[in-house]
């Protein structure tokens, strides 16, 4: 450093004897100004008191959470105005520079005060530099150091020194040999400043002094948002999260461009889902809960433990392979602030349905209202006893074999009959708190972070209308049904996070538990096309799914210079589902005499059990080169191994006989009108018996292993380009076994062998400050589940029929290319346009098996010969003030995508592809009166047909209408700590419809629903 400049920056400096005295204030606001008068400046905050801009060039302000308006004043008169959004607990940094004749430039760095080594590798730095004396003479060999951090310097002749790390707030020691160490805690670093503070060391009575001179901001932090990312990416923080007011990452996740969710849990990214895009949860995979789906269901994932949601849409060498349609990456709270808390609670009311008698489950156990069932629904243990031995019944006379079916019979006579009761109010209760430790012997910080999350709400889908069509045009009524359906969620989750930030590393412990359980009744009504008769049939289902996670992670930065980086986890997960006690009653109008008769055949109790084990092991190296010339260059290596075992297993029982010497009449439609103590004989020649019609295709096992890696280089030359180039190897294996339907049931094994290299190439221009060019090219794959490669058989509750895996099953490859323009205006307002192209092969898609009648009603899975999907992605945001301090504002956030696709059957003919809307739209309006607290976020979303079914032979396809959802979400800010919140979900109550060949094969509403409460952070 040259004397000059110090020389300059002390005849600036302003004497301040607590300088670092903001360091605990949440927001800094650091000002540029080309004039030099800074000192005629002032700033405003939610239009609070205005505050001068100190000789420095900063001002500091207490923040809470929220949205926020900034009012920049020079001499009184507004010269900028501009607003920002904050969670709970975090700091912001806002450099501001002004300049003649020019729009004011703004950056906005928020962050946490306590984050992981990984975070502060990525962090914007901030620096200090200046003079340490003694006496007024510089002291030479002084060190000046960062407390617990690597960060150090030693002044030179002049008693110079200068330091650059990341924006934060630290402790620093001045030593010196012969005047001993000083200690300043709590040193704010703002992003993007070069601070200058001299020290002044006074010997013995080990005080110091901080003298602050003139900052220098950095010119090219105006250039520096998340918008440099190597992908295209669209990314939520926890602020959004909060704003949006969606209890799960499946109800947040729909306001990212091209992004659509299935059934409130299942995520679809340009138009593909399931086994074309990954979910990561703290850079480890997931296995699924629902055997219905190859996604994972993120109702799982209350929005109060993620810190941030990421969708990225283009495939780089460090993503799974199979992320075709994209990769969702989800990453919880990680450190936690300092002894921070929040409780929040919520009340709910569905049209319709809340207060109102409802059908329930007639079992009852004690645990029901936690989402655990003690038991009461297992499968009796002498009913699974007693099927065993009859397997086995050539070794049994008639009369044991007898006497074993009423005995199985009479265990299972109870709980066929529907039940009510009232539907009470939907509770949601969440409360989360969080601690810093500092542990001062080893310069390290131990964070704990702790939430639990309760929620238990009613649904329904009422006025319900199945249909079913057949003829040589497909146009005729076949199966001709209205139903209602109600269902009780109760969801229950858990999550613990410990962090240690030691030296350059951190190591972080993640467990979570997720648990969501559906008590549902469906009962339907009308005419059956099989037996030509009007019937009345009926399903209760209690099925629980859960998700446990226990997650090590570490991130470590070695060197001087921070070159090399790593970082880790290994995550161990079990996913299980276990539907005790699903039962079918059917009863059909048979005769003259007006009396419905219990078909006893279709009489049915299932038990279903399945269990995922997941194992995931990855490490990942980045390595920044020294620059050459104008090029800076990062290398990146890693490895990652998943082994994943699943346990699928099923029981189904009923009963058999009683057809002529029993009379099926139920004028109550009640099995026990049929079905009693007295007539399970275990003869059928004079009563009913039980039966065991478990088939072995119902039960399957699976393991799978995958061994990749990857390597990518990533250059920037001369700030203009970028260059993304990569691979990634991976050798996949996956095995189920189960029997066959049919035969001799011979045992059916499915193995899929997959050895593929994956290139990717990315290349980003930006060719103007706030615009740029993002241009990729990528191979990827899209493989088989378990479920469909297995021969075996599972419920899909939202159509009520069965599917049957397919063991030959291919896997099937996929070109992708993606080009995307981005302009920024600021750092919360945008516009991007995207064009994306996909060339797949051997797609596969779930398909409506040709059968006639019920018989129909059931799915498999197929390869078709190749397809293409295309499509158009735009997103837009901006922020229009109403005034000129921006305390009230209207926001408006828009994207949209139109995707077509084209599938080449084997006739030659093409059709669009299965799970691909037509198009997407999201809105959301919001209005903020920061200065009175309110706010008033309109969130609205469509998307186009969908083929959720393909029809083959014949069959036309089965669609998913446009329907229209718009929600409305309120919340007041009483004071920093307490808010109240209000929600209309569903306003509209569109009918949720499907269609096939034009014509309404489902439909139903949902109704309108209405929450209030409060949340409140201590």
């Amino acid at each position: 450093m040259k004397r000059s400049i110090v020389s300059y920056l002390s005849a600036a400096a302003v004497s301040c004897s607590a300088a670092w005295a903001y360091a605990d204030d949440e927001l800094v606001i650091q000002v540029n100004d080309a004039s030099g008068e800074v000192t005629t400046l002032a700033a405003k905050v939610d239009g609070g008191d205005s505050q001068p801009i100190s000789g420095n060039g900063t001002v500091s302000f207490d923040l809470s959470a929220g949205g926020h308006s900034v009012q920049l004043l020079r001499n009184g008169e507004v010269v900028h105005s501009f607003r920002f959004d904050s969670a709970n607990g975090q700091l912001t940094d806002i450099n501001i520079a002004l300049a003649s004749g020019a729009k004011p430039k703004v950056a906005i760095e928020s962050y946490s005060k306590n984050e992981t080594a990984g975070q502060k590798l990525k962090a914007a730095k901030g620096g200090l530099q200046g003079v340490v004396s003694s006496n007024g003479q510089a002291v030479v060999g002084a060190m000046v150091t960062v407390v617990g951090e690597k960060y150090s310097a030693t002044t030179n002749a002049y008693g110079e020194y200068e330091l650059q790390l990341p924006r934060g707030i630290y402790e620093l020691e001045i030593s010196h040999p012969d005047l001993g160490s000083q200690h300043v805690k709590d040193y704010r670093v703002v992003a993007n400043v070069t601070k200058g503070s001299d020290f002044r060391l006074r010997g013995s009575d080990k005080a110091i002094e901080e003298v602050v001179v003139l900052a220098k901001v950095n010119v090219s932090a105006f250039e520096d948002s998340e918008r440099y990312s190597s992908n295209v990416v669209d990314t939520m923080g926890m602020e959004q999260l909060a704003r949006f007011g969606d209890s799960d990452v499946a109800a947040s996740v729909v306001r990212v461009p091209s992004v659509t969710v299935q059934d409130s849990r299942f995520v679809f990214i340009r138009g593909l889902g399931g086994r074309y895009i990954t979910t990561t949860l703290n850079g480890a995979t997931l296995p699924s809960t629902d055997p219905s789906k190859r996604t994972v269901p993120l109702d799982l994932f209350p929005s109060n433990i993620v810190e941030q949601l990421s969708v990225r849409k283009t495939f780089v060498a460090s993503m799974p392979g199979e992320s075709t349609g994209g990769n969702l990456v989800i990453n919880t709270r990680s450190l936690s602030e300092e002894d921070s808390g929040k409780l929040s609670f919520t009340m709910g009311y569905v049209d319709g349905l809340t207060g109102k008698s409802a059908y329930v489950d007639p079992h009852s156990g004690d645990y029901d209202a936690l989402g655990w069932d003690d038991g009461t629904r297992d499968a009796p243990g002498m009913v699974v006893g007693i099927a065993d031995a009859l397997r086995y019944s050539e070794f049994l006379n008639q009369e044991a074999k007898n006497n074993l079916g009423r005995i199985a019979g009479l265990e299972l006579l109870d709980n066929w009959d529907l039940a009510k009761d009232t539907a009470n109010p939907d509770v949601s209760l969440s409360i989360n708190y969080g601690d810093i430790y500092y542990i001062d012997s080893a310069d390290a910080e131990l964070s704990a972070f702790a939430a639990l999350n309760y929620k238990n709400e009613w649904k329904k889908k009422d006025k319900g209308v199945r249909r079913t069509y057949g003829g040589g045009d497909s146009s005729e009524v076949e199966d001709n049904f209205s139903f209602e359906e109600f269902s009780n969620d109760i969801d229950v989750s858990g999550l613990v996070s410990l962090g240690l930030n030691i030296g350059e590393s951190t190591y972080q412990s993640n467990t979570i538990v997720s648990r969501v359980t559906e008590e549902s009744v469906r009962l339907t009504e009308g005419y059956d096309s099989d037996s030509l008769q009007e019937t009345i049939r009926w399903s209760i289902e209690w099925q629980e799914r859960e998700f446990l996670s226990q997650q090590f992670r570490g991130q470590h930065v070695f060197g001087d210079n921070e070159q090399l980086s790593n970082e880790w986890q290994v995550t161990f997960s079990r996913a299980t589902r276990d539907a005790p006690d699903r039962r079918e009653v059917r009863f059909d109008l048979e005769g003259t005499d007006n009396v419905y008769n219990l078909q006893v055949p279709n009489l049915t109790r299932r038990y279903d059990e399945l269990t995922d084990d997941n194992i995931d092991i990855s490490s990942k190296f980045d390595l920044l080169i020294e620059s050459v010339g104008d090029i800076e260059s990062t290398v990146s290596a890693g490895f990652q191994v998943i082994t994943r075992e699943r346990e699928s297993e099923s029981n189904t029982y009923g009963f058999t006989g009683g057809q002529t010497a029993i009379d099926d009449n139920a004028p109550n439609l009640q099995v026990s009108d049929v079905i009693n103590a007295g007539n399970v004989t275990g003869d059928t020649s004079t009563g009913y018996t039980f039966q065991d019609k478990t088939v072995a295709s119902d039960s399957y096992d699976a393991e799978m292993d995958l061994n990749s890696l990857f390597v990518s280089y990533d250059a920037l030359i001369n700030s203009e380009y970028q260059v993304v180039l990569g691979a990634r190897y991976e050798d996949y294996e996956q095995q189920t076994e189960t029997y066959a339907l049919e035969g001799d049931q011979a045992q059916v094994e499915s193995l899929l062998e997959d050895d593929v290299i994956l290139p990717s190439l990315a290349f980003n221009w930006f060719f103007e400050e706030d615009q740029q060019l993002r241009i990729a090219i990528s191979e990827t794959v899209s493989r088989p589940d378990f479920k469909e490669t297995a021969n075996a058989t599972f419920y899909d509750n939202e159509f009520d029929f069965r599917v049957r895996g397919n063991p030959n099953l291919e896997v099937s490859k996929v070109t992708n290319f993606d080009a995307r323009w981005e302009k920024y205006w600021s750092d919360d307002e945008s516009i991007s346009l995207a064009l994306f192209y996909k060339d797949l092969s051997d797609p596969i898609e779930r398909i409506v098996l040709p059968a006639s009648g019920t018989a129909g009603n059931s799915r498999t899975f197929q390869n078709s010969d190749s397809a293409e999907i295309y499509g158009i992605e735009f997103d837009g945001r901006k922020v229009f003030p109403l005034d000129k301090s921006y305390v009230q504002s209207l926001f408006v956030s828009v994207n949209a995508s139109w995707i077509d696709s084209e599938v080449e059957l084997g006739s030659g003919e093409t059709r669009e592809l299965q799970g691909q809307p037509e198009y997407t739209f999201n809105l959301v309006v919001g209005y903020d009166d920061i200065e009175k607290g309110h706010e008033l976020t309109l969130l609205a979303n469509q998307n186009g047909q969908t083929i959720v079914d393909v029809g083959i032979s014949g069959l036309p396809d089965i669609v998913e209408e446009p329907r229209f959802d718009l929600n409305l979400n309120y919340k007041y800010q009483f004071s920093d700590d307490l808010s109240f919140k209000a929600k209309l979900k569903n306003l509209l109550n569109s009918e949720v419809e499907f269609t096939q060949g034009g014509k309404v094969f489902q439909r139903y509403e949902r109704g309108v629903q209405v929450q209030a409460g409060f949340d409140w952070n201590f």
